[in-house]
């Protein structure tokens, strides 16, 4: 969390100019007295030392400012100003993310304090170790430093002042900030509590910034804990607080936490617009992980609201970002751990140096050599089997997600399921199953005279709408051949009410024809459509050993076929055995019966709609043919 190392590095000397615009007059101010080379001695030190924390504009220039106070510091002996030039140099590393020299640069200032017995100075640079451990994906040497440095801080002598006191507090907020990490949210929550009850006693000025912290990260620990309520609380006055002060770092965090929690509470929309303000924060600061995160939310809700474009690209960013955040923690850890390996092996030499004469000495450093090349080829053959791994494994699972997704457009889940996991799916009989057929009229006519293209443009407008009208009901469609729609209801899985879902259904599809005759805003074809229903037993299975397909068979098949061509344009024809099971919540109106191919004579019905609808509109009594 990048927002972590900034609020680290702002507690150096939390009493100086703290506005960046600020900070950078008083170096751009200094530079001048610099560049006139009159100052010798601690006056140079001072004035070197005041350049590097004040320059932030120019960071290649704060590095030769703490590079150039090294030298001098280091030459004079003098271990004060050595150990700021040294923690100048890390905070620099910390900003350029080059995460090898800060740490050198901490490690190397944690020796110059820990030779002056400076308790504060270790604490500091065992804090600032941390925040690199934590920011390199190494959470247990992040907890191990951060824990180090606490039992330094709580020295009563340091806590007899305040800065003392805020040090104690900045670094129990970032322990708790690794074990949010870690999703051990109980035990960050305490170190976030005890920060608290810290920042409150401290003054205004210096407490405020601090407790706004631990406000927000309260309110995540809230939502790891599922308190959605109140994480939402903590999160929005938290966002507000930074926002007036500008800070856009946490602000990015916070707002992909909420909509996080709004998406966790089905508030959809919410979720929407905050996880886009916290994406477009998090690329101008350039915070991998956060717009990692956010294109992840984005890519999900994306998907749920069936913006399948948008979906992709989001998914695409999400994994670009994962991908680049694992290799650069790969390349971190490896580097330190060979880094340690190295003063390992210098600190025996050194000791060997001691003992031994020339000839054994030249030995032992062949040995060290040799063993440093071994453990750089086995390194990188390591690292090499990682990255060969990772993105082998990383194009199998996307071939598998999108041969998944692909078999669930086709197929129902339940069916889809059973074919891979048994290589076939078994066919089943339902007992009770509404069918139902559309027919666009005069279609034949216009595919014969009209521009392909727009008349696949045509279906492709009325289709998506009856697909949406098939997700509201519950409906399973079956398939669309030419210009007609087949879809059921009843299946996979058995429903009471099989029959009613599928005449409203069929009564919306009504509607999206007809409104859309009058919308003039659609460039498509205006059809008439003809809706035909029965209900009764089906057989389902899946045909064909490449091309799947999902289909039923039977005589109530064929039966909602001739309904459909023998309805009327604009009506809704269903048989005798879809009325019985409709008729006590939708007027109809008996048709008589009609002959229908290979069947006979079957008696049919138009239906008219609901019959509460139809009473508050004052419709007439409608004939019908008597049942039994």
């Amino acid at each position: 969390m990048k927002y972590l190392r900034i609020l680290i590095f702002l507690i150096l000397l939390f009493s100086q100019v703290g506005a960046a615009q600020q900070r950078q007059q008083v170096a751009d101010s200094l530079r001048s007295i610099y560049e006139a080379d009159t100052l010798t001695g601690v006056e140079k030190m001072a004035l070197l030392d005041n350049l590097a924390y004040h320059e932030i504009n120019d960071l290649a220039l704060a590095l030769a400012y703490a590079e150039e106070l090294i030298t001098l510091a280091g030459e004079s002996g003098n271990n004060q100003f050595l150990y700021n030039g040294y923690q100048m140099k890390g905070h620099t590393g910390l900003q350029r993310n080059d995460m090898d020299m800060a740490l050198e640069a901490y490690q190397k200032a944690m020796e110059v304090a820990r030779q002056n017995d400076d308790k504060e100075g270790m604490a500091l640079s065992l804090m600032y170790q941390g925040s690199v451990y934590s920011d390199s994906g190494e959470p247990e040497r992040a907890i191990s430093h951060f824990e180090q440095s606490i039992e330094l801080f709580r020295d009563p002598e340091i806590q007899q002042q305040e800065r003392g006191r805020y040090l104690l507090a900045s670094t129990l907020t970032n322990l708790g900030n690794v074990h949010l990490q870690e999703n051990e949210a109980v035990k960050a929550g305490e170190y976030f509590d005890e920060a608290g009850e810290m920042y409150e006693k401290l003054t205004p000025e210096i407490g405020r910034i601090g407790l706004l912290y631990v406000l927000g990260n309260q309110g995540m620990v809230y939502a790891r804990l599922g308190d959605h309520a109140r994480a939402k609380e903590n999160l929005t006055r938290a966002i507000q607080q930074f926002e007036g002060d500008g800070n856009y770092d946490p602000i990015a965090e916070y707002q992909i936490t909420l909509a996080e929690v709004y998406q966790d509470t089905e508030e959809f929309e919410q979720a929407h617009a905050f996880a886009e303000e916290g994406l477009q924060h998090a690329q101008r600061l350039g915070l991998k992980g956060l717009i990692s995160r956010a294109s992840r939310v984005l890519a999900d809700l994306d998907f749920q609201a069936k913006n399948y474009r948008e979906a992709y690209e989001h998914q695409a960013m999400y994994m670009q970002y994962k991908d680049s955040m694992d290799v650069e923690t790969v390349d971190m850890n490896r580097l330190e751990r060979a880094q340690a390996e190295m003063e390992t092996l210098r600190a025996t030499n050194e000791l060997e140096v001691r003992a031994l004469q020339q000839k054994r000495q030249r030995a032992a450093l062949w040995a060290v050599g040799a063993s440093a090349l071994l453990l750089i080829i086995v390194a990188g053959g390591s690292y090499g089997r990682y990255r060969y791994m990772r993105k082998t494994n990383k194009i199998i699972s996307e071939e598998r997600d999108r041969s998944e997704n692909l078999l669930l457009n086709i197929l129902p889940k339940e069916t889809a399921q059973e074919l891979k996991e048994k290589g076939r799916v078994r066919a089943q009989r339902f007992e009770a199953v509404t069918v139902l057929f559309t027919d666009f009229k005069g279609f034949t006519m216009h595919a014969e005279s009209m521009d392909p293209e727009l008349l696949l443009k045509s279906l492709d407008f009325y289709f998506g709408r009856f697909d949406t009208v098939m997700d509201k009901y519950g409906l399973e469609k079956i398939k669309t051949v030419g210009d007609a729609y087949m879809c059921a209801c009843g299946l996979p899985f058995p429903v009471q009410d099989h029959a009613e879902r599928v005449v409203q259904a069929a009564l919306e599809m009504i509607e999206i024809v007809e409104t859309a005759k009058q919308d003039p805003a659609h460039e498509h074809i205006r059809f008439d459509v003809r809706i035909g229903i029965n209900s009764g037993p089906v057989v389902a299975g899946v045909v064909g050993t490449k091309k799947f397909a999902y289909d039923i068979w039977g005589d109530t098949v064929n039966i909602a076929s001739r309904m459909e061509t023998a309805a009327e344009v604009g009506k809704i024809n269903i048989s005798e055995a879809t009325y019985r099971l409709i008729r006590e919540a939708y007027e109809c109106q008996y048709r008589g019966s009609i002959p229908v191919k290979n069947h006979g004579e079957l008696d049919m019905y138009f239906v008219l709609g609901k019959k509460e609808a139809l009473v508050s509109e004052g419709a007439p009594e409608i004939s019908r043919k008597a049942s039994g």
